[in-house]
């Protein structure tokens, strides 16, 4: 897992060209941190569009319209801004979006982008969408663009907005639910994990 772990948040990006970003579900204490790493990728033009769950607020995230309404304040041209169904789920999560993610990926016929999640979320995130396409699409790269570092002790809400902590508690939170998420077979194991980034990057 350590090895996922400095491969996930530091990957290279400096020569890819991706064909979009997309920036997972965060609560608004979090979303910033989402917000300006994937407007640095269009505005390095490491990638054409950002794409961001198409959901009213729900679960903690304040919603497409509130996030379309931010990105377009930082003067991002409003069509360069998807939305991406999520379905009928009562809440989001993860995995919700990484499914909604990868199947929309694979209906537009991509090949690669980024993935942008806050640092103490990045890991999962990825690991994550990475397990949803090696069993839908596994042609698809995916790639790592870590969400910027906010305050470590401001407190937060996470996970649907039912855990409020610093965010550096989050850290460990995210750690204990990999684990039981690979116990339940809901996430690929860190060798499927490593062998992927292996064939990514080859």
């Amino acid at each position: 897992m350590i090895e996922i772990i400095f491969r996930t948040l530091c990957d290279p990006f400096s020569d890819i060209q991706a064909e979009a970003g997309y920036l997972f579900g965060q609560t608004s204490k979090n979303q910033e941190a989402v917000f300006e790493t994937g407007v640095d990728l269009i505005k390095r033009d490491r990638v054409d569009k950002l794409l961001i769950p198409d959901s009213p607020p729900r679960g903690g995230y304040p919603g497409y319209e509130a996030w379309y309404q931010a990105l377009t304040a930082y003067g991002l041209d409003g069509s360069k801004i998807i939305g991406i169904p999520t379905g009928s789920y009562p809440n989001l999560n993860t995995l919700v979006e990484a499914q909604a993610l990868v199947r929309y990926a694979q209906e537009k016929e991509m090949t690669n982008l980024f993935v942008v999640a806050p640092p103490f979320h990045q890991p999962r995130a990825f690991m994550t969408t990475v397990t949803v396409a090696l069993g839908e699409f596994p042609e698809l790269r995916i790639y790592n663009r870590v969400g910027t570092a906010l305050p470590w002790n401001e407190i937060v809400s996470h996970s649907q907005g039912t855990l409020r902590a610093p965010r550096s508690d989050l850290i460990q939170h995210e750690l204990e639910r990999i684990d039981r998420y690979q116990h339940k077979g809901d996430l690929a194991a860190a060798d499927e994990i490593l062998t992927y980034l292996n064939w990514r990057d080859s």
